[in-house]
């Protein structure tokens, strides 16, 4: 049976084994309920109207670099899923990003002037 040596703690394991020093000990409450709701039915329909809504633009890259990014999108959530549970299907909470700019602000706030538009201030492409 072949074997590894782990990086934490130097013990031989088996192969495909993580070590017992390695695993982490997740938080129910985080991990189970916000992971589970971004994975539901609802969550993936609300993504899609927000990536409509939005236009398909990185929001971010628009305003503040007046940059038109198409690629790679995200729907990021302005007040953070940890803290604001209550908002996470919340529209009004929610823009599209591009992953960067998704990955550059984290759990931040936005660093620009962004509002969610309003129902009558859509724009439609057909």
């Amino acid at each position: 049976m072949r074997t590894k040596i782990c990086s934490g703690c130097g013990k031989r394991i088996p192969y495909t084994a993580t070590c017992q020093c390695k695993k982490r000990v997740r938080n129910k409450a985080t991990e189970g309920e916000t992971d589970k709701l971004m994975k539901s039915s609802r969550w993936k329909k609300l993504r899609l109207r927000v990536l409509d809504r939005d236009g398909g633009y990185c929001q971010r890259c628009l305003i503040k670099f007046g940059i038109i990014e198409t690629a790679n999108m995200t729907v990021h959530h302005i007040k953070n899923r940890r803290d604001y549970p209550e908002l996470i299907f919340d529209e009004s909470n929610l823009c599209c990003l591009c992953r960067t700019c998704n990955s550059q602000l984290g759990t931040k706030e936005l660093d620009f002037n962004w509002k969610a538009p309003q129902e009558d201030e859509r724009e439609f492409v057909l």
